[in-house]
């Protein structure tokens, strides 16, 4: 699969549809804070494996992470997933981005992420 990235008029990075007016760094932080939120659920159950990317998770698995980060991140995700085909935790990454940008709430999705990068 080819990625195409580009900025729209509005500086807004577009990525195969995917809208995020986030920097990449953030976006970089917060695939890393889910894939460590994915590995710290898996570790708790016995017989499942840390995933390498948000495809290795189960349903269960799957949305036990959802729920952690809507509980960090204080917004609905599991809601917002009607639609979304990515594979990867960056994939989801830019998903939950685009739709704090989408309801008007990039500021705060910004901020709850870097308070979650911080106490790490």
């Amino acid at each position: 699969m080819v990625r195409e990235r580009r900025t729209s008029e509005r500086g807004i990075m577009v990525d195969n549809g995917t809208v995020t007016e986030s920097a990449p760094s953030l976006i970089d932080e917060f695939t890393e804070v889910i894939r460590r939120t994915a590995a710290t659920i898996c570790a708790e159950q016995p017989d499942v494996p840390e995933p390498e990317e948000l495809r290795d998770l189960d349903s269960f698995s799957m949305v036990q992470v959802l729920l952690d980060l809507e509980n960090e991140l204080g917004m609905k995700v599991l809601e917002e997933l009607e639609g979304f085909e990515g594979r990867t935790f960056r994939e989801i990454a830019e998903h939950i981005a685009e739709v704090a940008h989408r309801n008007g709430t990039s500021a705060e999705f910004e901020a709850n992420v870097r308070r979650i990068v911080n106490s790490d």
